[in-house]
């Protein structure tokens, strides 16, 4: 019986295996893509066909002297095919192609016999000023490793690539794997399975001296690295955003392109570049060729074999996220609070002001992170993150507690609505700091001046104030204050703390106050 529910049970999962080539996604993979089409909302990639790609591996490297280097499988003239004798399969040769105007590619010619070998070869980078290459080719010892090399390129010599040195970054035992070189030269980035990373392969980083020579091997960190295998690094032209592919992080499948910004010599959180340009397949060697076009290698068909596809990028404009601004006990909605906003860089983007519902729009690019500041008078100052994912949010602000001094009882201003007296619901937030103090000082009594500014008549002025000095004195009474502690009255435009003909904004909301004087 034991038997044939195990049958059973193998035959239902080789059923479920064979079922297509797009397995069904669980509900945790849709929540996965769910948030993935948060952070890359306003973004997307078009990719096409480059008209290179055969029924075997293609699968780009980097550019030199306008050419696109790639590896390929494929039989081509002047290419040797040696068979890698674990896997059965033909060996990567490198090939350098033209790039025709519309983005597709050219056909693919030997890039170099004297960097050609009868193993593997592998990725490779290029020094800034392109004379010194750094490329890998698998290990004669052990088929299944790659080392890192260097030449540098001699135009009189027929071989062109000479002076071919084994830099030997890596123990033996270990591979050295897709290398790429930062734009001003001075960086190189390799993936690596050696010891102490995150676990599989890592990124790591080292600088590349003036001769040439690779320094100490750094890991990228958490941001970047998992437990999963983390290869291809691409910095961007403008040295701001690492580009890489990993197995971990919030993936889809496979390898998925992934983008960290690099921000005071760190990196930050990687965020997936979309379903758009991720596959649940492995999507790999992303290279860009301007702001908003590049090429991506990808296994979509999951056959083994990559092809070379290039990519548009487009954005939309004017794309708005609607956050409120709270209070982070009561929720209520905080009117007039100002909000900075820099990117992840520092700079500095907007700078607006909370509505009467405590609502601010910002209009954000996809894939980033944000620094908000967030300040408010009777609060304290709030400093946080979000990202184009985190929508509809609120951001909570935390009151500062009341000021005792010696005659008064110091909070930010009281709000009304405009000629009326009743208190506004983040004003009842304040006054509840006049209540905390009275509640602790039981023989603390106080009187509450009100006054208004210097438009309209005076008696307007004086009979607004004194209603709105009743209408604290009531809201302090019903939240438990005794009588016996309170008085209230109206001063109208009688004392003016600005004195001006053409009163400001600001002034006139200086002038507008309720004070809280100590009587004993």
């Amino acid at each position: 019986m034991k038997l044939t529910k195990i049958l059973t049970l193998f035959l239902l999962l080789g059923s479920l295996v064979s079922f297509g080539q797009e397995p069904k996604r669980s509900e945790g993979a849709e929540a996965i893509v769910n948030a993935i089409n948060k952070n890359t909302k306003g973004i997307s990639f078009i990719t096409s066909d480059t008209g290179i790609n055969s029924e075997l591996n293609e699968i780009g490297t980097t550019f030199f002297k306008n050419k696109y280097i790639i590896l390929s499988n494929k039989k081509r003239r002047h290419a040797d095919v040696t068979v890698n004798p674990i896997t059965n399969t033909p060996n990567n040769n490198l090939y350098c192609v033209d790039v025709k105007e519309d983005g597709n590619l050219s056909f693919p010619l030997l890039f170099s016999q004297a960097l050609d070998s009868e193993n593997d070869e592998g990725s490779i980078g290029f020094s800034s000023d392109q004379r010194t290459i750094f490329y890998t080719q698998e290990n004669p010892n052990n088929k299944q490793l790659f080392t890192l090399h260097k030449a540098t390129l001699n135009e009189k010599d027929a071989k062109k690539w000479t002076n071919i040195t084994n830099l030997n970054v890596v123990p033996e035992q270990y591979s050295a794997e897709t290398p790429s070189v930062s734009p001003d030269g001075k960086k190189i980035y390799i993936a690596s399975n050696i010891p102490g990373g995150f676990g599989g392969f890592d990124i790591y980083e080292a600088t590349i001296a003036e001769d040439g020579t690779v320094g100490k091997l750094v890991n990228l960190g958490p941001n970047v690295n998992t437990a999963d295998d983390e290869k291809y690094p691409y910095m961007s032209s403008d040295n701001k955003y690492l580009y890489f592919s990993s197995k971990g992080h919030l993936n889809l499948g496979g390898y998925d392109v992934f983008r960290s910004a690099y921000v005071d010599n760190s990196f930050l959180t990687a965020m997936n570049l979309g379903t758009d340009l991720n596959s649940r397949r492995d999507d790999v060697a992303f290279v860009m060729t301007s702001p908003s076009k590049g090429y991506i290698s990808t296994d979509k068909k999951q056959s083994g074999n990559f092809d070379i596809l290039k990519f548009e990028i487009k954005k939309q404009e004017n794309l708005h996220f609607n956050y409120t601004i709270v209070e982070e006990v009561t929720k209520t909605a905080l009117p007039n609070a100002i909000v900075v906003v820099t990117d992840e860089f520092g700079t500095k983007l907007t700078e607006t002001q909370s509505d009467n519902n405590g609502k601010i729009k910002l209009t954000l690019e996809p894939l980033t992170f944000y620094n908000v500041e967030v300040m408010k008078d009777g609060y304290e100052t709030k400093k946080t993150n979000i990202a184009t994912g985190d929508t509809d949010k609120n951001i909570a602000l935390t009151q500062k507690k009341a000021v005792v001094t010696d005659d008064a009882i110091v909070i930010e201003n009281i709000y009304f609505d405009f000629n009326k007296s009743s208190v506004k619901k983040e004003s009842e937030l304040s006054l509840n700091k006049i209540v905390e103090v009275l509640t602790n000082n039981p023989n603390m009594s106080i009187t509450i001046n009100a006054h208004t500014d210097s438009k309209g008549s005076e008696t307007y002025n004086q009979t607004l104030s004194e209603s709105r000095a009743k209408a604290a004195y009531q809201y302090l009474l019903k939240k438990g204050i005794p009588a016996k502690q309170l008085t209230y009255k109206g001063f109208g435009e009688s004392e003016l703390l600005e004195k001006c003909e053409k009163c400001s904004a600001k002034q006139d909301q200086t002038n507008r106050r309720v004070e809280f004087k100590i009587v004993k």
